[in-house]
């Protein structure tokens, strides 16, 4: 016979529970969202800022190539905080880079091209928003669904600018167009996984 009290004796019988994962879920689901606006933002305010600067400034070419720089380590940002853990997201990220490599390199052909006497530095902007627009489509089909909504508005942004003088009203109403789309999305995620049983 045991000389434990049955109360305790009931209590150390009864199993372990696992702390449920509901306890850290929402403090990744809106820490997440948050990343995804700010990097958004961030790439479309860089893009319109080069694409509107091109056209009076004819000493872009560094801005530009910074730029390829700076949207690949964003997207590899991106792709960190929502790939599953556990992936090779080493694999991800060599693809990333070399597709960002990619785009630097087409920047770079712009200018080369210039500097032969092929295109005019008006066309710049347009030039290296097109690029960059499918550079930033192309790597969000491959990776991350965010990354391709910011450059269809980085496309849409630069049509707009081509076509229309007053452009800044345009390329604002897009971007928040952009970032709506997105905190949308992550908003409806957010709910589905906190339905999800743990």
């Amino acid at each position: 016979m045991s000389n434990l009290d049955p109360e305790i004796e009931a209590a150390l019988r009864e199993p372990v529970r696992p702390v449920p994962s509901q306890a850290v879920r929402p403090r990744i689901e809106t820490w997440r969202p948050m990343f995804d606006v700010v990097a958004g933002a961030s790439m479309l305010v860089l893009a319109f800022i080069g694409i509107a600067a091109s056209d009076v400034s004819t000493t872009s070419q560094t801005y530009w190539s910074l730029l390829a720089v700076v949207f690949g380590l964003i997207c590899l940002g991106l792709d960190f905080v929502h790939e599953p853990r556990g992936t090779a997201w080493w694999k991800a990220a060599l693809r990333t880079a070399l597709h960002w490599f990619g785009v630097l390199l087409a920047i770079e052909l712009v200018y080369m091209l210039i500097a032969a006497g092929r295109l005019t530095n008006a066309d710049t902007g347009l030039m290296n928003g097109a690029i960059l627009a499918l550079g930033t489509f192309t790597s969000g089909v491959h990776t991350n669904w965010r990354v391709a909504v910011i450059g269809i508005t980085l496309g849409l942004g630069t049509a707009a600018v081509g076509y229309v003088e007053q452009y800044l009203w345009i390329l604002f109403v897009l971007a928040l167009a952009a970032l709506g789309i997105i905190i949308a999305f992550a908003r409806m995620r957010a709910r589905r996984s906190r339905a999800e049983p743990a």
